[in-house]
């Protein structure tokens, strides 16, 4: 505290010591331009210039400070009787008081001018970093759909694939067999159907992962049901707590696959990088809104670290549930502390 007030006292030092020394050197280039180049030059011809420079660089009340010293200058130093504060005639007192008006007139045009462009800084700043997160964010939609493309090529490859060919094997091995022995079809078709039945559950594994028809068929709470029981199946050692005070028909059509996708990419990120043993997911509707949460008791996170720009292990996780929630027209909140686990608070606003 007493550092904080040490710096505002010097600061005000500054600011004002800007103000005195301007109309100080207000009034010694006065001096010279009556010495050097002649009298008759206007009272405050160099005093307006400096009120107002000070009103620019250091504010408002800087520009107020510098009009009562400029003042109290001219009449002490330059308004007869010289040497003293009274003035003699109406004219150098309507001067005086029109240029203490015109003073604080200008200090206050030159805050909103500082203002106006202090606001246009920021909000050019705002939009260079709008503009930087969203190429940041092409860029990696970019590498995601390669990936997701090289991850479906593989899933075909390794488990359709492989499945298929074993069919195939099976098959010419059955005829060659067949044409040996006396078998019936049947015992050779008993041989092909677990691997038909078994590339059967992988293409509904794969067509689950790429759009789960349940939410269609079924709704977002069966499948978040289901969702979870997988979670745990995969994950043994991660448990799962689902908490859902909402009805189905409470849930606009369109935001069932968007919380669908953020709890399971919420999820996953859990799952790879949290070291949680236990997570807490809920859906509720409240107080007009739609709310989701996904806790975790993981290790967490250092978030500005995570979220900033310069960061070249920052992921495409963060960045695409936060633009699914602003591109639905909601609200993305996540909390995370090292050592403190990680807390996503998503929201959407909805009709009564």
């Amino acid at each position: 505290m007493l550092s904080i007030q040490k710096g505002l006292l010097k600061r005000l030092l500054i600011r004002y010591g800007f103000a005195v020394g301007m109309v100080a050197a207000a009034f010694l280039l006065r001096l010279v331009l009556t010495t050097y180049v002649g009298p008759g030059w206007p009272t405050y011809i160099t005093f307006y210039p400096a009120v107002m420079l000070v009103a620019m660089v250091a504010g408002f009340w800087s520009g107020v400070v510098a009009t009562a010293v400029a003042a109290l200058t001219v009449d002490y130093w330059i308004l007869p009787p010289i040497g003293s504060f009274g003035i003699e005639s109406f004219t150098d007192a309507a001067g005086l008081a029109l240029f203490s008006g015109m003073g604080v007139l200008m200090s206050l045009i030159a805050e909103f001018y500082r203002r106006a462009r202090k606001q246009a800084q920021e909000r050019s700043l705002e939009l260079a970093k709008a503009n930087e997160a969203l190429r940041h964010l092409s860029s990696k939609l970019l590498s995601a759909h390669e990936e997701e493309r090289k991850r479906v090529a593989g899933e075909i490859h390794d488990t359709l694939g492989a499945c298929l060919a074993a069919i195939g094997f099976k098959v010419n091995q059955a005829k060659v067999e067949d044409e040996k022995t006396a078998n019936s079809p049947a015992e050779c078709l008993n041989i092909i159907s677990p691997l038909i039945r078994e590339c059967i559950q992988e293409c509904k594994r794969i067509q689950m992962d790429l759009r789960p028809s349940m939410i269609d068929d079924l709704g977002l709470l069966p499948t978040l049901s289901w969702f979870c029981r997988r979670f745990e199946t995969i994950y043994s050692h991660i448990q799962t707590k689902l908490i859902m005070s909402i009805e189905e028909a409470e849930i606009p059509s369109l935001l069932k696959i968007v919380i669908y996708r953020i709890a399971q990419e919420a999820m996953n990120n859990i799952a790879k990088h949290s070291e949680a043993n236990v997570v807490r997911l809920s859906l509720q509707k409240m107080d007009r809104r739609v709310k989701l949460a996904i806790q975790d008791n993981g290790r967490g996170f250092d978030l500005e670290k995570a979220i900033s720009q310069g960061n070249p292990k920052r992921g495409l996780g963060l960045s695409s549930m936060k633009e699914r929630t602003e591109l639905s027209g909601g609200s993305f909140v996540i909390e995370s502390a090292v050592g403190k686990g990680t807390t996503i608070s998503v929201s959407w606003p909805v009709e009564s």
